[in-house]
Order: structure tokens, then C-alpha cells, then sequence
């Protein structure tokens, strides 16, 4: 039996024990209309690894698409192919990973590899890969066959399939996706002409560049895959807005100290309470000030958050507002939502925004808080909960010790 058809039995049986809570989750995310997109496609791939839209039916005759789905059932993986025209503003607003990650979550948990083929861009394709299993064969199958095939104009889509498909299928995709590159870049001898051995060093020297500028932006592209869709007023943490963020932390500070000097009416309780937070935040914004230490996104958005904490109390609030767990900066207009990781099943419920909430029901990554780890930009929440108080704490919106973790210390 192969991977796809235990992978497509173990779906059927979890549809069996969990039909009715997948009904329910469907009648939310569609309000009972008609399947969406990704729906349809994740179904369409339950009778055949390959999904074609009638757009590609001459480019990707059904004869081949027979042949490769045989050739890809015959294979080791769980494997899958999805053939959709793609453009700003559809369902994945041309982004062909985000087409596989709302196919991939329609088709429920489980180790599987999944391809896309898009038009648009000289006819590549991408790959994702799913599961603790997995070695990104599809990802190293996908870039194998767009190296192979770059500038070739004559090959066909299934000609790009059958290559990516059998480099994923190999004993060793990555090192397919080397010897591709390596092909790629192996200057091709002339029988009519003589060249100059510093034309051919040139020449080789060139397509060696273009070889690695072509890898660098390939594999940055699935680096981008997984990282932060970064809201454009603080895209790349621009130097000259944290400043202003870090700026405003400063004045806040000051501002929240005069009105508690002030405070009259305020119960002891809800005093000690802003007096805390606004300690905490004092204690932050120091450590975001030392001599030498360079200010972080998170730290400067920190601040605020505690000050805002510091503000409910001294209102009189018991429960306090909580910021969008998905960027702070996003404020505390926020309802309760279900995220569901993508790819997975687990899911946490946190506050969003608005904004934030429609991308998750669209399943899209929304617009979250960026930090740096290990060189990296991530979300922050992605950060270890060792290494940061935000990560572990959600700003305060997964625990209610946030004052208390930073006040005794333990901002780490």
C-alpha cells in the first residue's frame, strides 16, 4: 500500500470518528455556503495526487496526468500536485505557498508533500512539506526542477512535474537540487568555435554568479515562506520608528507617574496595582536604555503594554484590556479568537485584533510583532519562552504575571 493511500485511509477513519465536529468547524469557517477554494482542491486530491483547473487542460493533457499519478503513487511519499492559475487578489493572493498551506490544512494532520505550479513566474514550481517526517523532499524536488528547466521554453508542465516529482522521490532531494545546480553551471564545450581561455574563465565565472544569485533568491523565497509578514509601518524594525516607539515608552512613562502622584478615589488595591506595572515598565525601558545595549522591537513595545496595564488599574479596571496577541502595536480592541497553527492541529485561543482575526479565518498569517532569534527574523511568539518574557507571556495576554515575572527578575 502506498504512503498516499494509508495517508487517505487514516483521513477517512478520522473523518469517521470526527465527523461531526469537522461539519461544525466547516459551518463556521463558510457559514454553511458552498466549499471554499482550498476545500475543493483538498478533495479533488482524494481521488488523485494531481489537481488540475480545466485553465491548464490543454498545457497539462489528461494522458499525463494519468501517467504522472501513477508515477507518483508508485513512489515512497505521500506526494501531491496542484496545477491552479494564480493572481493578486485571489483566494491566496497569488501566493503559491499560501494556496499550499490552506490546502495542506484542509487535508487535516499527517506527513505529506505538496507542490504547486504557477504560470506567472517562468513556470515554477513550489514546494512545501508537512509533518515531523519530513525532510523538504518536495521543497528540494520543486527547486531540482526549476534549475533543470530554467529558460527552457520548450518544456511542458508535465516535463516539469516529472522532473521535480523524480527528484523528490529520490534517495536524496537536496543533493538532486546540487547536482542540478552544478549541471546548470558547467559551461557547454563548442565543436565550431575556439574560444580564448579568458572568455571561457568569463564566461564560466558568470553563469557560476548567476547560478548562485538564482539559489540565494530560490531559497530565500522558502525562507520568506515561514517568516513575519511584517506590517509595513514597522517593516524591518526601520530604526527611526523604534526610536519613536522607544520615544513615546519615555513620555508615557512620565505621563503615568504625574497621574499617579496625583490619584485620589483610587482604591488601595487598584493603586498597588498600577504603581507595579508602572515599575515594571520603568524597569524595561532602563534595561532598553543601558549604555551599549541596543533597543529591541519587543522590549519598546513592552513598555507600552505595561503602561497600559499601569492605566487600567489606575481607572479602577479589574480586567484589564488585552492587546492583539498577535502584534500589541495593533492595540486592545480585541475579541477572543481559536488559532489553529498552520499545518497542525493544535490551536490556543488569544485576543486579536480585527484585522488579525479575518486573516486567520482566511487562514493567512496575519501581520504579527517580529523579533530577531539566532540571526533570524521570526514572530515574536516564536521566540523560546526561555529567552523572552513577551514569548512566554503573549505581553500578557496567555498569563496574568507578566508585572510579577519582570519585578522579581525573571524577565528571561
Amino acid at each position: 500500500m502506498s504512503a498516499r493511500v494509508r495517508s487517505l485511509a487514516a483521513l477517512t477513519s478520522l473523518a469517521v470518528l470526527f465527523g461531526p465536529v469537522t461539519a461544525a468547524a466547516a459551518d463556521t469557517d463558510t457559514g454553511g455556503s458552498d466549499p471554499t477554494p482550498a476545500e475543493e482542491i483538498a478533495a479533488s486530491l482524494g481521488d488523485s495526487p494531481i489537481h488540475v483547473t480545466p485553465a491548464y487542460d490543454t498545457a497539462f493533457p489528461e494522458g499525463e496526468r494519468e501517467r504522472l499519478a501513477q508515477l507518483i503513487e508508485q513512489g515512497p511519499l505521500d506526494l501531491y500536485v496542484i496545477a491552479v492559475p494564480l493572481a493578486s487578489g485571489d483566494a491566496w493572493d497569488g501566493d503559491p505557498e499560501a494556496l499550499i498551506s490552506a490546502v495542506n490544512d484542509r487535508m487535516g494532520p499527517g506527513t505529506r508533500h505538496i507542490m504547486a505550479y504557477e504560470q506567472a513566474i517562468d513556470g515554477r514550481l513550489t514546494g512545501a512539506d508537512f509533518g515531523p517526517d519530513s525532510s523538504q523532499e518536495a521543497f528540494y524536488g520543486a527547486l531540482a526542477s526549476n534549475t533543470l528547466h530554467r529558460g527552457d521554453d520548450t518544456a511542458s508542465i508535465a516535463d516539469r512535474v516529472e522532473s521535480a516529482v523524480k527528484a523528490a522521490n529520490s534517495k536524496d532531494p537536496a543533493a538532486a537540487y546540487e547536482k542540478a545546480q552544478a549541471d546548470e553551471e558547467s559551461p557547454a564545450p563548442s565543436s565550431f568555435t575556439v574560444l580564448p581561455s579568458w572568455m571561457l574563465w568569463a564566461g564560466a565565472a558568470a553563469l557560476v554568479l548567476l547560478a548562485a544569485t538564482a539559489a540565494f533568491l530560490l531559497l530565500r523565497r522558502r525562507k520568506a515562506s515561514a517568516a513575519v509578514l511584517q506590517h509595513a509601518a514597522f517593516d524591518n524594525a526601520d530604526r527611526a520608528q523604534l526610536e519613536s516607539l522607544v520615544e513615546r515608552g519615555q513620555r508615557d512613562l512620565i505621563e503615568i507617574g504625574e497621574r499617579l502622584s496625583a490619584a485620589s478615589g483610587v482604591s488601595e488595591r487598584h493603586l498597588s496595582r498600577a504603581l507595579d506595572a508602572r515599575d515594571a515598565a520603568a524597569r524595561v525601558y532602563d534595561g532598553m536604555k543601558a549604555k551599549g545595549h541596543e533597543p529591541a522591537l519587543t522590549d519598546a513595545v513592552g513598555v507600552l503594554v505595561l503602561l497600559d496595564l499601569a492605566e487600567d488599574a489606575l481607572a479602577g479596571r479589574d480586567t484589564p484590556r488585552r492587546p492583539c496577541y498577535a502584534n500589541p502595536l495593533h492595540g486592545s480592541r480585541t475579541r477572543s479568537v481559536q488559532w489553529r497553527e498552520f499545518g497542525g492541529s493544535r490551536s490556543i485561543r488569544v485576543p486579536l485584533c480585527a484585522e488579525c482575526a479575518a486573516a486567520i479565518r482566511k487562514r493567512v498569517r496575519p501581520m504579527v510583532l517580529p523579533t530577531e532569534h539566532d540571526g533570524h527574523t521570526v514572530p515574536y511568539y516564536e521566540a523560546p519562552a526561555q529567552d523572552s518574557v513577551w514569548a512566554a507571556t503573549g505581553f500578557g495576554t496567555l498569563t496574568d504575571d507578566l508585572v510579577h515575572r519582570i519585578l522579581s527578575g525573571q524577565p528571561r
